[in-house]
């Protein structure tokens, strides 16, 4: 009897906050994982866009050896983060959407934009937070299983209550 009561009052409570703990700790990415897409922007580059005396102070007089674009030679998405980036007080904006120039902005490159040199490139990847499949759906069932655990001990002694009561 002495040893059942070690188990149901200190065994099984410790073990179930171990549970609790490693639920948590499985339960918290992998809930993120499945929202991640709905909060952030994760998948959507950001790119940076220098103004065109930053891009002339940049590179002078010496022809860069990188891609050149005409604004309109862009996709939407391209279009909508560079003007949005040349609003924007840092000149940082997401591209949200097709990035086919991706590569060549990646390496930075200059888009003739209203017969003006801009400087731009990728300066965030954003990418999105893997989880395995699992992971949420076994650590609610850990914190689960864990309060069970906790919970023995109130339990246990209401059970033994009982038996002396009716015995």
């Amino acid at each position: 009897m002495a040893e059942e009561s070690i188990l149901f009052t200190y065994v099984a409570p410790f073990l179930g906050v171990l549970l609790v703990a490693m639920g948590i700790g499985g339960a918290v990415p992998g809930g993120y994982a499945l929202i991640q897409q709905e909060i952030s922007n994760c998948g959507d580059p950001t790119i940076a866009v220098e103004g065109p005396a930053e891009t002339e102070r940049r590179f002078g007089e010496v022809t860069p050896q990188i891609r050149r674009f005409q604004f309109d030679a862009l996709s939407e998405a391209e279009q909508t983060a560079f003007t949005e980036a040349l609003d924007d007080p840092i000149g940082e904006a997401h591209v949200d959407g097709d990035f086919p120039n991706g590569d060549a902005f990646r390496n930075g490159s200059i888009v003739v934009y209203e017969d003006q040199r801009h400087y731009v490139t990728v300066v965030s990847e954003n990418p999105c937070f893997d989880a395995a499949a699992l992971q949420f759906p076994l650590g609610v069932f850990a914190i689960a299983l864990g309060l069970v655990g906790i919970l023995t001990p109130p339990l246990y002694r209401k059970l033994v209550e009982l038996e002396r009561s009716a015995g």
